[in-house]
């Protein structure tokens, strides 16, 4: 069995020569790009779900409303407060859905112009020169 100490140099000598590896860095600087687009869409998700929920609530509250309002053409006596109370909850709802409209809209534009100015650059993912070819004859059958 190796010495602790062996074992911990072997493991500093691996990490140093992939370090060394300048296509480490390459794919640990893909890795942080494709966990960015990750967390991008996560938070284009969450702002998605967040505008839903405000017009559910959006929507309840207009049903609300339109309850009141038959009560009061019904002939049913209403609350007055109770009524400006939901005319003011429409309001906000309505302020907060355009809010989050614009806001996943320019969040998109953001994405979307990011997009074309990395389509506009070079990819130098893969280049392959004459000197990486060779020419293998094969006998045939």
């Amino acid at each position: 069995m190796k010495n602790l100490n062996d074992v911990f140099n072997s493991v500093d000598e691996a990490i140093n020569n992939v370090r060394k590896n300048p296509g480490f860095e390459d794919m640990l600087n893909k890795t942080k790009q494709y966990a960015k687009k990750s967390a991008e869409a996560i938070e284009i998700s969450r702002k998605k779900i967040e505008l839903l929920d405000a017009k559910t609530k959006l929507s309840k509250a207009y049903e609300k409303f339109g309850k009141q309002q038959f009560a009061i053409y019904d002939g049913e006596e209403a609350n007055e407060q109770e009524l400006e109370a939901t005319a003011n909850e429409i309001i906000i709802l309505k302020g907060q859905v355009e809010y989050l409209d614009q806001e996943i809209a320019a969040f998109k534009e953001e994405l979307a112009s990011q997009f074309e100015t990395k389509m506009g650059k070079k990819d130098e993912d893969v280049v392959v020169g004459d000197d990486n070819i060779e020419v293998v004859e094969v006998d045939g059958e």
